[in-house]
């Protein structure tokens, strides 16, 4: 999720917070029920995402995420942002939401940053519909993907200057191969299976200066950058976006102002051998595909708002292999109305290390990603995830946790497979489900101490019976806790240009030599079997698997936990029954078979409310004074033990956040 205002997750998380705190929905334009929504941030210079694809009543969401007062203006006058403020002017973290009725392509400008003609500056376009969509490329037409290399390379800068010269002179196949040097440009890449290549990963530098948007942006299918750096960016080191065939290797990308490495919209890719750190949002993201067809493979994030992120991001969607750290969260996959193809599902997330969730303050962040912040994996609002055999350490909150969110709709989290995995010092619980339809996840031989609710894994087996307890409160409690922190002004924005620079990243094999493979079939020519992924161990070295404890997974094993069983889950059962018992002894004295009959099913329907409504409205004097009593103090006392839980267990208003 981003940095120093709202953007899109997830991925952790722009539409509901926005929603919580009513930062959007107070200023956004309502339409009613439009068919798609896609969040578009304005940051200083430049919208992202450029290219955004929705169906005919489709809308979309525009965000001032940036310092400077930015629009959005159709090249043909037929719309334009001024329709909700009255004129051309959105102030920083205001937003609009535009519904487009008619299929067609758009172009649109910033009257303050971009050409009229919509083709410089900061310029993007919106495609409505079932049309065809090609970027121009210098004139030249539309230009085909190609399988195989073309043997031409183009040097920069011996024969081309910058690298925006020679990926236009560029043909499909050819390779663009870049000297070492820093490169001060924003390069837009609309020729197809082009390979950019630097001589030398931690020398071929992309620098933007913290002015120019994202380092490179590909909207052509099959195109490969490779074995470089790029830094310092308001937006994106390296970003891919509605592309069919893509292959990010040996990059490295950090102190970028959004995210690390990104794929939106984009099918059929892999990144691997990457790293990334220092983005508010997330080093690594994915999102709105489906089925997605993408790997994320041996690659690293670090002291991001989240490692990986990935919202909307379904169907054959793998995160393996790989290394996670330092961040305000590891891994997360979400689910959000402000992007494409809801409900997220069917994420593979196997053999990854995920230490430091949220338990140091080097990491970038802004309120969106803090309100999932010290979890090591969050499966939040998705669908049938599979999460095996990862090695999960010192997670500020939770090690795993499932959870539903809350966007324009109410997404559960549902069917997931949590096996295998060995948690560690986690410091609210191991393993985690809360919130209400929450149901249907099984979790198998997971090495853990601790669990909320307790007694998850037992009693919720792979293959086995199953006992729902989706409906745990301290985690959907920590979620609404942190929202209350930034609400009051309690959260500090950890500013992505201040980042811990990291040291020199591995070269590609070959270099300058390597063969050139075009990106047509990058996911099915990368190669991965998930059955033989093992758990690592700690600091990334494979090791056996820890033996699970039986016992662990059914008793509380700290202060809090006892507390918090007593309190939060045994007090509500408790209260119920005295409710009910004395309702029932107050209703065997009234002569009245009609009311005992009503009061009767209101008290088996409703348990809990019925019977502290019933003692609460009964009118008869005798024992009034103690049925109030009763019922308000254990109501009183439970509300605290909430508060508490929040305040006590580590959340986000605890004690250790707010030193």
């Amino acid at each position: 999720m981003n940095s120093s205002a709202l953007r899109k997750v997830p991925g952790l998380l722009v539409a509901c917070i926005a929603l919580a705190l009513g930062c959007v929905t107070s200023c956004a334009k309502k339409e009613a029920h439009p068919t798609g929504t896609i969040l578009v941030a304005m940051a200083d210079n430049s919208f992202s995402p450029a290219v955004a694809r929705i169906p005919v009543g489709g809308s979309i969401l525009f965000h001032n995420a940036g310092r400077n007062d930015h629009n959005a203006v159709a090249a043909d006058k037929s719309w334009s942002t001024e329709s909700t403020f009255g004129n051309l002017r959105m102030p920083p973290e205001s937003a609009t939401e535009i519904v487009f009725k008619t299929q067609g392509v758009y172009p649109y400008y910033c009257t303050y940053h971009g050409t009229p003609d919509a083709k410089y500056g900061m310029v993007g376009v919106v495609v409505v519909g079932d049309v065809t969509y090609t970027p121009q490329t210098g004139g030249r037409g539309t230009l085909a993907p190609v399988e195989h290399s073309s043997g031409k390379t183009l040097h920069v800068p011996k024969e081309y200057p910058t690298i925006q010269n020679a990926v236009d002179a560029a043909n499909p196949g050819d390779l663009v191969l870049v000297d070492p040097g820093v490169y001060v440009e924003a390069v837009f890449i609309t020729v197809p299976s082009i390979t950019v290549r630097g001589v030398d990963r931690n020398s071929v530098i992309l620098d933007g200066k913290f002015l120019l948007g994202t380092g490179m942006m590909v909207v052509a299918d099959g195109v490969v950058i490779e074995n470089m750096t790029a830094r310092y960016y308001t937006l994106n080191g390296f970003y891919w976006t509605g592309v069919r065939g893509f292959r990010g290797s040996y990059l490295t990308a950090y102190d970028n102002g959004d995210y690390g490495i990104y794929a939106f919209g984009a099918t059929d890719g892999v990144f691997e051998h990457s790293y990334a750190s220092g983005s508010p949002d997330s080093s690594f993201y994915v999102g709105q595909c489906d089925p997605c067809r993408v790997v994320l493979d041996d690659v690293t994030g670090e002291y991001s708002g989240l490692g990986y992120s990935g919202t909307n991001s379904s169907g054959s969607m793998y995160v393996i292999n790989s290394r996670f750290a330092h961040n305000r969260s590891g891994i997360g996959t979400t689910t959000f109305d402000i992007e494409l193809y809801p409900p997220g599902h069917d994420t593979v997330i196997v053999g990854n290390t995920i230490t430091d969730s949220g338990t140091k303050s080097e990491a970038a962040g802004f309120y969106a990603t803090e309100t999932l912040v010290g979890n090591g994996i969050v499966l939040a609002g998705t669908r049938a995830d599979r999460v095996e055999r990862n090695y999960i350490e010192n997670s500020r909150n939770h090690g795993i946790v499932i959870l539903p969110l809350l966007d324009r709709h109410y997404w559960p989290s549902m069917n997931h497979v949590i096996k295998g995995n060995t948690i560690v010092n986690s410091g609210r619980a191991d393993l985690a489900e809360g919130g209400l339809g929450s149901i249907g996840s099984c979790f198998e031989d997971n090495s853990h101490l601790s669990s909320l609710p307790w007694g998850l894994q037992l009693l919720n087996r792979c293959g086995g019976w199953r006992l729902p307890l989706g409906a745990d409160l301290s985690s959907d409690l920590a979620f609404f806790g942190s929202i209350a922190q930034i609400r009051a002004g309690r959260f500090t924005l950890s500013d992505y240009r201040t980042r811990p620079i990291p040291g020199p990243q591995p070269n590609m094999p070959g270099g300058a030599a390597a063969a050139v493979v075009p990106a047509v079939h990058a996911f099915q020519d990368h190669h991965f079997a998930i059955e033989s992924i093992k758990t690592p161990g700690p600091g990334g070295k494979r090791s056996a698997r820890l033996p699970p404890s039986l016992f662990s997974t059914i008793l509380p094993v700290t202060v809090f936990q006892v507390w918090y069983v007593i309190y939060l889950y045994l007090l509500p059962i408790l209260l119920s029954a005295a409710w009910i018992i004395l309702s029932i002894l107050s209703l065997s004295k009234d002569t009245a078979a009609g009311r005992k009959v009503g009061w009767s099913a209101v008290l088996l329907a409703i348990p809990l409310l019925g019977g502290a409504f019933y003692l609460t409205t009964r009118r008869e004097p005798e024992g009034r004074a103690a049925r109030l009593a009763v019922v308000i103090a254990g109501a009183l006392i439970w509300l605290v033990a909430v508060i508490g839980a929040v305040w006590l267990g580590g959340g986000p208003l605890g004690p250790k956040a707010l030193s």
